[in-house]
């Protein structure tokens, strides 16, 4: 017995600090390795659902990022500008569709034609923009890839986890 109480005194003076850490408000700016600051993520609407205008912002960081990476000409630019604004009608079409999906309480398998209809776009804009691309550019896009993590937090396809 007295062995066991200066043990239980040393577990507890651990335990007890690091459990109240976690009902500070600090716990909300800890940092979370795949998703940065919390409070940041909450701020930003959870990470998950954009507003129209931070998708702009997005994608507008994005596009000058390739367009530095790769080295676009402005024509090439203007013309990858151009295809994507060819497909946002579709893209909001389908956001407003699965929007709409979610509100009603529907499942996630319900969503999951919307989900293809994305990925098959993503795929069309994809290669267009591929022709805009030298083939040198296109090497580097490829190789860029893995730096980008796939834009969704490393994640392989959506709802699984990363291959370790």
């Amino acid at each position: 017995m007295k062995v066991r109480t200066p043990v239980l005194l040393a577990a507890a003076a651990l335990i007890i600090p690091m459990a109240a850490s976690l009902l500070t408000p600090d716990f909300a700016q800890a940092r979370s390795p795949r998703h940065g600051n919390r409070a940041e993520l909450i701020a930003q609407g959870g990470g998950r659902i954009l507003t129209p205008e931070q998708r702009e912002a997005k994608m507008a960081e994005r596009e000058a990022k390739m367009k530095a990476e790769l080295g676009l000409s402005d024509q090439q630019a203007a013309q990858i500008q151009a295809i994507r604004e060819s497909y946002k009608p579709q893209f909001d079409a389908l956001r407003a569709q699965g929007k709409a999906l979610k509100d009603s309480g529907a499942d996630r398998t319900a969503m999951e034609p919307i989900r293809e209809q994305m990925k098959t776009l993503r795929g069309q804009v994809k290669a267009e923009i591929g022709q805009v691309l030298t083939p040198e550019q296109r090497a580097k896009a490829e190789a860029m890839k893995p730096e980008r993590g796939d834009r969704r937090g490393g994640r392989g396809e959506r709802g699984t986890a990363p291959a370790q």
